[in-house]
């Protein structure tokens, strides 16, 4: 189950609370806390905005204050009937031969950034949870 709340302890955004994981939605311009993690979220319906959300991602993915910080692209929205496919989506964000692979990928001695996508439908509640087990191995 997905809902939000507002959330004020940084002065912009909001919670989410998917199934037993909490998010805070915060903006990323004061960077005045701890980010654990980044779970970047793409409607795979809406190929009219993949190229905004590629922008986006690439200012993310480019940040120096996230430079070490897991990213978690989700890929929402498969339930809907001709949604962007995993390898579609990958290749419109660029992430073609980039994201660093699925399972247990052991990335200590490396100055590689953790990087996956994962498909999911938040409505019926599938496909987010392999990405969350995927991204809690490379929380600090």
């Amino acid at each position: 189950m997905a809902y939000w709340q507002p959330f004020v302890k940084h002065h912009v955004g909001d919670r989410c609370v998917l199934t037993g994981f909490l998010f805070a939605l915060l903006s990323l311009f004061s960077h005045d806390f701890q980010v654990d993690a980044v779970v970047y979220l793409v409607d795979a319906y809406d190929r009219e905005r993949f190229a905004e959300s590629k922008k986006e991602l690439d200012a993310l993915l480019s940040d120096e204050a996230l430079a070490n910080v897991p990213f978690l692209v989700l890929g929402n929205k498969i339930d809907m009937p001709y949604a962007a496919s995993e390898d579609e989506l990958r290749y419109h964000l660029g992430l073609t031969n980039f994201t660093t692979g699925k399972g247990k990928v052991n990335l200590v001695d490396s100055d590689v950034r953790p990087l996956e996508v994962f498909m999911c439908s938040i409505v019926r509640k599938m496909g987010y949870g392999e990405g969350f087990r995927w991204l809690s191995q490379y929380i600090k």
